[in-house]
């Protein structure tokens, strides 16, 4: 069950900060899939690849339900690009108003009629396979509350760039998972798909969390109910530049909503080993704010890297993390004194003077 708050207030927590998800009225019609794709300004050649992906493996509206749920875009959705990709397959409900992140993908989960939901961003897709085998992999093992497969990472052109962990080399329910996924960074959106049931258990994703809202999802997932897995890659997460992770990686909020996150989630943690995993969920995503750091200090992106580096002082702020802090934040009070070609003339000195 869902872990109290240290008030004791489960309530207020359940209403307050995670929105309740009311079960669906009993319908012998249910289709087993809710595909929910949410849009917000998507670009027309991302989303057709989104919606062909799904359309490719599409059993029938019996069987799945298909429907993109824009958050009130400012020139409208793109309903001319879905008919002429999907005709009717594809159904189209505009909200009145903005929600927000964790707003629309409440949204799906509420208009999701299936039993199970997969909620689908407007620029990543799924490879065939991928509801069959994940169907399959349920139907086998009936008290999961979730399952997901491996996963790509592709660039804007969808090149494959990194592939995520293989949590098992065979399919089936995950063993010790909440340690693994509270403590790194394992799964990516498009490739869970979570039973509708398990969101009227534990409620949708959290309004105060603006950017890892899902990975305290599948982390309170987790802590709750057994979890499948599948090894093939099946789903595509594409990283663009109009990303909002990679946005919020330029102003910090990423780990910065990281460490107000950690404070939520480390209450779902066994008793006997929840301040070891804290910290060394701490010193991971520590060390993801300072690798991020560097990255855009090498790039001469002063700002962004300040802020990556107050985030990674949140976080965790011992031993050499510690250190790798105060390096970089000299070497950014030097670039910020002597100027940004000054710094350049030195690291070409550097590369020169570099042994061969």
């Amino acid at each position: 069950m869902l872990h109290r708050d240290s008030c004791e207030n489960y309530g207020a927590v359940l209403t307050e900060k995670i929105q309740v998800i009311h079960p669906l009225l009993p319908d012998a019609t249910q289709p087993f899939w809710s595909v929910m794709i949410p849009t917000y300004k998507a670009r027309p050649d991302y989303l057709e690849e989104t919606l062909k992906s799904v359309l490719q493996q599409d059993p029938g509206p019996a069987q799945m339900q298909i429907e993109m749920v824009d958050d009130c875009s400012p020139d409208g959705a793109l309903v001319e690009l879905v008919r002429r990709v999907a005709g009717d397959r594809v159904a189209m409900h505009h909200e009145p108003v903005n929600n927000g992140l964790a707003g629309i993908w409440n949204r799906c989960i509420e208009r999701a009629r299936g039993k199970w939901v997969h909620i689908l961003h407007q620029d990543d897709v799924v490879l065939p396979g991928f509801y069959d085998h994940l169907y399959h992999g349920i139907s086998c093992n009936p008290n999961v509350g979730m399952a997901f497969c491996r996963f790509a990472i592709s660039d804007a052109n969808g090149h494959w760039k990194e592939f995520g962990p293989l949590e098992s080399s065979t399919a089936g329910v995950l063993d010790s998972w909440l340690e693994r996924v509270a403590t790194d960074c394992r799964v990516q959106c498009p490739a869970v798909v979570v039973k509708r049931a398990t969101y009227e258990r534990l409620g949708g994703f959290r309004t105060d969390l603006i950017s890892v809202l899902d990975i305290e999802m599948w982390i309170r997932i987790a802590a709750n109910v057994p979890v499948f897995y599948e090894p093939q890659i099946l789903a595509v997460f594409r990283r663009h530049g109009d990303n909002q992770s990679v946005l919020d990686e330029r102003t910090g909020a990423n780990m910065q909503d990281m460490a107000r996150a950690i404070e939520i989630w480390k209450d779902y943690l066994p008793a006997s080993s929840r301040t070891q995993l804290e910290e060394q969920g701490r010193r991971y995503w520590a060390g993801i704010a300072l690798a991020l750091a560097q990255y855009f200090f090498s790039n001469n992106d002063v700002a962004a890297c300040t802020s990556q580096l107050h985030a990674a002082k949140d976080l965790w702020n011992r031993g050499e993390h510690r250190f790798r802090r105060l390096r970089l934040e000299a070497k950014v009070r030097l670039h910020r004194a002597l100027g940004e070609r000054a710094i350049a003339g030195m690291r070409e000195f550097r590369r020169r003077i570099r042994p061969a």
